[in-house]
């Protein structure tokens, strides 16, 4: 049935997306970028008289998302997984040999499910890391293993917003990739759009906070619905950028 076979298709490039080196990397740099954020919160606490309250290793993993670190690397991190695999299946010639056993649309389809799922794990992967990490070192410093409370539900939160933020700039880099023919594009153009859009804000229009990126981690009370609204934005714009991607890889494809 066209289900099924739509469905492999789905499956397989999912495989390609988490089983390569890049999505290793891309949770082990994540982990690795929020551990460092939050090295000086861990030297405080062993270097503290007393023991740090329970939920400590949380509350630093929830600072470290919002710090500069992150931001210069959450839109770099999240393209390595699977970013440049639609123009490597191009330019390798490997694209001629498997259409004829699919159909566009079912492998465009499979490319942009496993491109947003993997940049967007590959950022919530690599929290989770991160925390179970720090968790770990500040255990014989806190006074009592666990969450506090609302912090369970506050990292169930980030965890979702980093999730959209990966799939969305993941989608944007592969987007731009297949309309400039250029593997480098793929991810490189995340991390200068993202830029731009800090610019933007900082700088000229402070309007616009619903389109700068660090907002998207950590909203300002300015956002209607909190969370929620900026989960709503990212679905809304990671969509629109599977839509991009879908009529960039159909013009790319037709030109083989």
């Amino acid at each position: 049935a066209a289900s099924d076979v739509y469905k492999r298709q789905v499956w397989a490039a999912l495989r390609q997306a988490f089983c390569g080196y890049g999505f290793a990397a891309g949770v082990l740099g994540t982990a690795a970028v929020l551990l460092a954020a939050s090295f000086e919160g861990v030297l405080e606490a062993y270097r503290a008289g007393e023991l740090a309250p329970a939920g400590h290793a949380a509350a630093l993993l929830i600072r470290a998302v919002s710090s500069d670190a992150m931001a210069l690397s959450l839109p770099l991190l999240c393209t390595l997984p699977y970013t440049a695999s639609f123009l490597d299946d191009v330019k390798s010639g490997f694209i001629k040999a498997y259409l004829p056993r699919t159909s566009v649309s079912r492998y465009i389809a499979g490319k942009a499910a496993a491109c947003a799922l993997s940049g967007g794990m590959a950022l919530s992967g690599g929290a989770l890391c991160g925390l179970l990490a720090l968790w770990l070192v500040l255990l014989p410093r806190t006074a009592r293993a666990g969450a506090a409370e609302g912090q369970g539900a506050e990292l169930a939160a980030l965890l979702l917003m980093l999730l959209f933020c990966g799939a969305l700039w993941a989608l944007v880099g592969m987007t731009l990739s297949a309309l400039t023919d250029s593997r480098y594009i793929a991810y490189a153009s995340p991390f200068v759009l993202f830029y731009l859009l800090v610019i933007l804000y900082e700088r000229y229009y402070d309007g616009l906070f619903v389109l700068y990126p660090r907002e998207w981690l950590d909203p300002s009370p300015r956002w209607v619905c909190g969370r929620a609204g900026v989960a709503v934005l990212l679905a809304e714009l990671g969509a629109l950028a599977a839509l991009a991607f879908a009529r960039a890889a159909r013009r790319r494809l037709a030109r083989l």
